[in-house]
């Protein structure tokens, strides 16, 4: 039987930008209120937020988890798609991780294709990550096909991907690895999941769009869910179970765990460098 080393989790960054706090769907006293916002979480009222890539290394598989997702309109729209698309696949040759060699990409959901697709100069869609398997809830993929009332933006570049012939649709509880599951959750989206790492040196989850800031993990009443009761209910569930909280929108380091008081930064790998 081969052996492989535990699992491996990095976060390959783009970009981090500080948004006012309505882009998260939270008020200016929201974040004020929190104490321990500042400074790696937030600046006065407004939020940090980043586009990176987070991959994981199981079992000899490479996979990245929500690439810089729910950031379409800034770097997959308009004349720059090109040049962010470009400095996003060279962020991650610089990083040990050239497209090629990726060969699994899971979305949580679809808020934004982010970097799971390439736009080419036609504005058509082909796979980034050109020998990848991407992986999507079965649930979410049929609720944007077949329902007429939910198309996300992303749902075209999807769809496109599908007649690639790239996409697969999983069920609620999927291994890719002995160590890494996929899970349903619901609640941002109709099949909104979750990814857990678990190895001998790491107990993590890649919450999605859950969260898209740690200050969810302390504040209920926010905008962007499709059910903020589940939604809410399972980020609380998430946070006190102790495990490492990976956010894909989270600034650097990307990862917290919570300490009863608040949400600490803590680093589960190697933070690459573009």
């Amino acid at each position: 039987m081969e052996s492989w080393p535990s699992a491996a989790l990095v976060r390959v960054p783009y970009v981090d930008v500080l948004v006012d706090a309505p882009v998260v769907g939270l008020e200016d006293h929201q974040v004020r209120e929190v104490e321990w916002a500042v400074p790696i979480w937030a600046e006065g009222a407004q939020v940090r937020v980043g586009a990176a890539a987070w991959v994981i290394e199981s079992a000899g598989r490479r996979i990245v988890v929500d690439p810089a997702q729910a950031a379409d309109d800034i770097l997959r729209a308009g004349p720059d798609a090109a040049v962010h698309q470009e400095g996003f696949a060279a962020a991650l040759a610089n990083a040990g991780f050239p497209r090629d060699s990726i060969d699994t990409v899971i979305a949580s959901h679809i808020d934004g294709i982010g970097m799971i697709a390439w736009r080419d100069e036609d504005d058509g869609w082909s796979p980034f990550f050109p020998n990848a398997d991407v992986l999507i809830s079965r649930r979410e993929y049929d609720a944007i096909v077949d329902d007429g009332d939910y198309r996300p933006q992303g749902a075209d570049a999807l769809v496109a991907l599908h007649g690639h012939g790239v996409v697969t649709t999983i069920d609620d509880h999927y291994a890719v690895t002995p160590e890494v599951t996929i899970r349903f959750t619901g609640g941002h989206s109709p099949g909104h999941q979750v990814v857990d790492v678990s190895s001998t040196d790491l107990d993590a989850t890649l919450i999605g769009h859950l969260a898209l800031s740690p200050l969810h993990c302390v504040i209920d009443d926010f905008d962007g869910h499709t059910d903020s009761v589940v939604a809410a209910r399972v980020v609380r569930e998430l946070r006190d179970s102790g495990r490492l909280l990976v956010g894909p929108l989270w600034p650097a380091p990307g990862a917290a765990r919570w300490g009863g008081r608040e949400m600490r930064a803590e680093t589960p790998g190697a933070n690459a460098s573009p």
